[in-house]
């Protein structure tokens, strides 16, 4: 999925060089597809981690997963969340609050999207009972582009580490490195804040000819 995010990348840089903007739209919908499809492959690939959770409860995972993603996630990182044995109450539910931010921000709002877009609301989006526009949503699409999905998912990567500590080692490696894979995050959150999708063009257009 690596290799098909690169490729697909790649295509819609392509395509804005060569000014070729509804392909670069049509290839940027297919990447918001293939993001919510990478999201639920490391999902899947969490909860599979071996000698960390029982049956039980990788089988109540996948149900939540199933019936909404986000609330999967959320589940996930409650049942995780309890595992830690060297924390007060306190500091657990400080450590949902902040990650229970990220998200909402980096799955919730990109798996409504990702709903509308694999049922062909690719220009509009509708309620869920397809009686009327939802305005809020029909707008992200609109404004759905490249660098926001980079964004996506280079956020989701490094929260994930957060999610893959607790998952694999609650009282170790999360304990020690909660702290320091927050910091990341919101670092590169600053970093990534001047991303615009005209700075990418900017660097893709042509350059002069020295022989102008």
């Amino acid at each position: 999925m690596n290799k098909a995010w690169k490729e697909t990348t790649r295509l819609i840089n392509e395509s804005y060089r060569t000014k070729n903007t509804q392909s670069a739209d049509l290839q940027t919908k297919l990447l918001a597809l293939l993001f919510s499809a990478y999201t639920e492959a490391i999902f899947s690939k969490l909860i599979h981690t071996p000698y960390t959770l029982s049956l039980v409860e990788v089988n109540d995972l996948k149900r939540k997963f199933k019936n909404n993603s986000y609330e999967g996630w959320i589940r996930c990182l409650n049942t995780m969340v309890t595992k830690i044995t060297s924390k007060s109450d306190t500091e657990k539910e400080a450590i949902k609050t902040e990650v229970r931010d990220i998200l909402l921000t980096y799955i919730k709002k990109p798996s409504e999207m990702r709903n509308r877009l694999a049922h062909g609301q690719w220009s509009i989006a509708l309620n869920s009972a397809n009686t009327q526009k939802n305005l809020g949503i029909t707008e992200q699409i609109k404004q759905l582009d490249v660098v926001k999905l980079e964004i996506y998912k280079k956020s989701f990567d490094l929260m994930v580490l957060i999610i893959e500590d607790l998952v694999e080692s609650p009282n170790k490696a999360h304990i020690d490195h909660y702290v320091e894979r927050l910091k990341k995050f919101k670092s590169e959150q600053a970093k990534m804040a001047r991303w615009t999708l005209q700075g990418r063009l900017k660097r893709l257009a042509p350059k002069p000819s020295k022989n102008a």
